[in-house]
C-alpha cells in the first residue's frame, strides 16, 4: 500500500489494529468493525497457536519453559 488515504473506513481500522496503533476515538461504525475483525481474527490465532504449541513445548523444555 502506497497511499494510506486511499484506504476506506474499515480498511483503516483493521490497519490501526494490525499495526499495533490504539483505537481512535470518534470514528465511524465502520472503523470499529474493522478494528474488532483484526482484533478477533489477532486473538483468535493466538489462542490457537498457544492451544496445539503450549503442549509441545512444554513436554520439550520441560521446567525450564515455566
Amino acid at each position: 500500500m502506497t497511499d494510506l488515504n486511499k484506504l476506506n473506513d474499515y480498511e483503516k481500522g483493521e490497519w490501526d489494529c494490525i499495526h499495533a496503533r490504539p483505537a481512535r476515538e470518534c470514528e465511524s461504525a465502520q472503523y470499529y468493525a474493522g478494528y474488532g475483525d483484526a482484533y478477533a481474527t489477532e486473538q483468535s490465532a493466538t489462542w490457537y497457536s498457544e492451544q496445539i504449541f503450549e503442549p509441545f513445548i512444554t513436554k520439550t523444555l520441560g521446567a525450564k519453559y515455566e
